[in-house]
C-alpha cells in the first residue's frame, strides 16, 4: 500500500506541476491575444483554438486532483452526518458509479481519438492533427480513475480526510 500512496504521490506531483505549467502558458497567450486586438486590427486566431483545447486538460486534471481528496462532488450535508461504516458504504456507492462513469468517458474519448486519426481530420487555426487535443479526454479520464479509486482505498483504510482520528473505529 506504502508503494502506491508514493507512486500516486509523485503522479499528483506531476499533475500539480503541468497544471501549473499550462495555467501560466494559457494566461500569457490569452494576454498576448487581448493586447494584440487592442492595438492592432488584428488578432491571432490560433491562440483561441489553443486555449480552449489546453483548458480541457487543465479541467480535467484538477477533477482528477479534486477526486484525489474527495472533494470533486461533495455531498456533506448528508456525508457528515454518517458514521464512520456509513461513510465508507457511501464512497463505496460513489466510487463505483464515478469510476464507471468516467470508464465511459474514457471509451468514448478513445472512440474519438480513433476517428479522427482514421478520418485525419486537421483543426482549423493551427491545421494540426485534431486527435492531438482530443487525446486531452482520456488522458484525463486515467487521471480521474486513478483518483478516485485512490480516494477509495484512502477512506477504507481509514487515512482520508473525511474519516477523522477520534471518530475511527
Amino acid at each position: 500500500m506504502k508503494a502506491y500512496k508514493k507512486i500516486m504521490n509523485g503522479v499528483a506531483t506531476l499533475e500539480k506541476l503541468v497544471t501549473s505549467v499550462l495555467l501560466v502558458f494559457v494566461t500569457l497567450i490569452t494576454f498576448a491575444n487581448v493586447v494584440v486586438r487592442k492595438l492592432t486590427t488584428t488578432q491571432f486566431a490560433w491562440t483561441e483554438e489553443l486555449v480552449i483545447n489546453l483548458f480541457v486538460l487543465l479541467i480535467m486534471m484538477g477533477c482528477g486532483l479534486c477526486a484525489r481528496e474527495g472533494s470533486l462532488i461533495s455531498l456533506s450535508l448528508v456525508f457528515d452526518r454518517l458514521s464512520v461504516k456509513g461513510r465508507k458504504v457511501f464512497v463505496a456507492i460513489i466510487t463505483f458509479v464515478n469510476t464507471a462513469f468516467w470508464i465511459i468517458l474514457l471509451k468514448t474519448g478513445i472512440d474519438k481519438v480513433m476517428t479522427q486519426l482514421a478520418n485525419g481530420k486537421r483543426t482549423f487555426s493551427l491545421n494540426v492533427p485534431e486527435w492531438m487535443f482530443t487525446v486531452f479526454l482520456p488522458i484525463g479520464c486515467v487521471f480521474l480513475i486513478l483518483h478516485t479509486i485512490e480516494f477509495f482505498i484512502d477512506v477504507m483504510i481509514g487515512e482520508a480526510a473525511c474519516v477523522k482520528p477520534d471518530e475511527a473505529e
